[in-house]
């Protein structure tokens, strides 16, 4: 590890060294939200007629009975809402945009009608494996001080096949295996969103942080992970199998990065990151934290 991501890494922990000591363990203090037990999963989509069933069929087949499955279809314009229709089933709820807003407000849009004590969201071209929302919840039931975990995933193609080669976290090798770090102390420091798509979050949390932001689309989830980190604990789950397919194709927000400038716009969140911490420690009460120190302070 260089020195300069040494460096980093010690930043972050006396980052929450310095905010423990400021607000205490602020999980322990928040009243519980949501219906015991409950999962509630997001499901955004914009024109994604070509995968759709098979994500919502995956959330409906999870072996854990507790679950709603919101849908948010954000102005699309092919097949997709005929697609959610065919699903008569009564733990979806079905939400329709009568224009596109982007994936931060359509997430925002679905969680705004989540009833969960859970909540985690998936997108349209990717795969639930049945044991998956039942694995996080019993890990984050068993774990009281962590707010959210996440786990391994694995990479399939277009057409379902795994995705060898692709490098990032591979192991073993060539097995499309995404083996995660067990840390997120470099979260916050290195431009690399390393939480991925498998997650679970408590929405008592999720209460206190607000909504994705909808300035960050493309980053918005590395943004809202970064936030949570800052105030609470996350945790890889102690399950090491992939319980997530991810999918590759050509059509992904992930094949697109450097049109949405995904990557190219990490270093200027690092950096708003870093202010936002300076912020949120400080005795001064300004700048984009204010409301929320006003809530932290108010739990102390």
């Amino acid at each position: 590890m260089s020195e300069r991501l040494k460096k980093r890494r010690h930043s972050f922990r006396r980052y929450k060294i310095l905010f423990e000591k400021k607000y205490g363990r602020v999980l322990e203090k928040l009243p519980p939200a949501g219906r015991r037990g409950l999962v509630s999963v997001v499901l955004p989509v914009f024109n994604g007629e070509k995968y759709l069933d098979e994500a919502i069929a995956s959330v409906l087949q999870q072996t854990y009975d507790s679950i709603e499955l919101i849908i948010v279809n954000d102005g699309s314009v092919d097949a997709t809402e005929e697609i959610i229709l065919k699903f008569k089933n009564p733990q979806i709820k079905y939400i329709r945009h009568n224009e596109n807003k982007g994936l931060p407000a359509a997430l925002n849009t679905g969680f705004a009608a989540a009833g969960g004590e859970y909540y985690t969201w998936i997108s349209h071209d990717n795969i639930m494996l049945p044991d998956f929302i039942r694995t996080a919840a019993e890990e984050l039931e068993a774990n009281k001080a962590a707010a959210m975990v996440y786990g391994n995933m694995r990479l399939i193609d277009e057409s379902g096949g795994i995705l060898r080669g692709k490098g990032w976290f591979e192991h073993p090798p060539l097995s499309g295996n995404v083996i995660l770090p067990q840390s997120v102390m470099q979260l916050n420091d290195v431009a690399n969103n390393t939480i991925g798509a498998a997650f679970l979050y408590r929405a008592n949390a999720a209460a206190l942080l607000g909504g994705y932001d909808v300035r960050r689309f493309g980053i918005e989830d590395y943004d809202y992970w970064m936030r949570m980190n800052e105030v609470f604990d996350i945790v890889h789950m102690q399950c090491g199998e992939p319980l997530y397919l991810y999918r590759f194709h050509s059509g992904s927000l992930t094949a697109g990065d450097e049109r949405l400038g995904i990557t190219r716009r990490r270093p200027e969140l690092m950096d708003y990151d870093r202010l936002r911490r300076r912020r949120l420690i400080s005795d001064k009460n300004d700048g984009s934290v204010r409301a929320l120190k006003a809530v932290l302070n108010s739990l102390i």
